[in-house]
């Protein structure tokens, strides 16, 4: 039997408007048997905007999605989840989805769609006890 993978895709029909070629960020939900069941799909500068408009991610641990990725895409040689490391496991899921819920987004940036795709994915993978994965293709 055959899953069903839902997919929210913010980046098609941005590209189709666009002549620069769109770096996507991914977030993948896959069940315990590896199956892809939910994949979500955004431009990876959009991902950037979001992570970044957490109000100090220095006072996470350095353990932490958020710390790793933003010091990472600042001071690091390989930003977390670039595509030439892989797909890497959100392995802090929850941790993950409570800082997202605490970041307060600027209207300025209009992300708005994004965000609510990753939260949905976030709260897919808590609920149906599934593990979540990212990469992003960054340059």
């Amino acid at each position: 039997m055959s899953n069903v993978i839902k997919t929210i895709d913010l980046v098609s029909d941005f590209q189709k408007r666009s002549i620069a070629q769109i770096n996507e960020a991914v977030f993948t939900e896959k069940n315990v048997a590896g199956e892809t069941i939910f994949e979500v799909l955004i431009w990876w500068y959009y991902f950037d905007w979001i992570l970044f408009s957490y109000p100090d991610y220095e006072s996470l641990p350095k353990e932490s999605i958020l710390y790793r990725y933003c010091w990472s895409s600042l001071y690091g040689k390989e930003t977390w989840g670039d595509y030439t490391e892989g797909e890497v496991e959100v392995d802090r899921l929850e941790e993950f989805y409570a800082h997202l819920k605490s970041i307060t987004l600027r209207d300025e940036l209009n992300v708005e769609k994004e965000f609510a795709a990753i939260l949905e994915i976030c709260e897919s993978a808590i609920k149906h006890k599934n593990k979540l994965f990212f990469i992003a293709d960054y340059f």
